[in-house]
């Protein structure tokens, strides 16, 4: 695997056919979820974070997966707020009506606080989230 420090808390990763072979990792198990593709994302970031020498927060974890030429794929784990922002971004082509305004109101609010304070909004949003999913 080939690893790229793209900032602070984001690295590039590109596998090839080979590395997703070693570790018993089909494409479609990344694009289904399934155990054996979350095993995979969880042990490249794991690696990527040790190569690159990146502490993860395990806050605003964001990744990006892209297909390459030649069997090859790009992961990009990131946890930056910049990143987390966009993803939000993203997020709202999905939201209903309910979900937009509090979800418009989350993005302005991290984008005009230093990042230490988004990282613990973050943080109390995604435990909210968690606990939400749980009940």
């Amino acid at each position: 695997m080939e690893y790229k420090k793209l900032g602070e808390l984001k690295v590039n990763c590109i596998a090839s056919s080979e590395d997703l072979d070693f570790f018993g990792v089909t494409l479609e198990d990344l694009l289904d979820r399934t155990q054996q593709g979350f095993h995979f994302i969880k042990k490249v970031k794991e690696l990527a974070g040790m190569n690159q020498k990146i502490s993860w927060t395990n806050i605003a974890y964001t990744l990006q997966i892209s297909m390459l030429e030649g069997g090859k794929i790009s992961l990009t784990f990131s946890e930056e707020i910049s990143d987390y922002i966009e993803s939000l971004k993203h997020s709202m082509v999905m939201a209903d009506q309910a979900t937009m305004e509090p979800l418009k109101e989350f993005i302005t609010a991290l984008e005009n606080i230093v990042e230490e304070d988004a990282r613990k909004l973050v943080a109390r949003f995604e435990k909210n989230v968690r606990q939400t999913k749980e009940d």
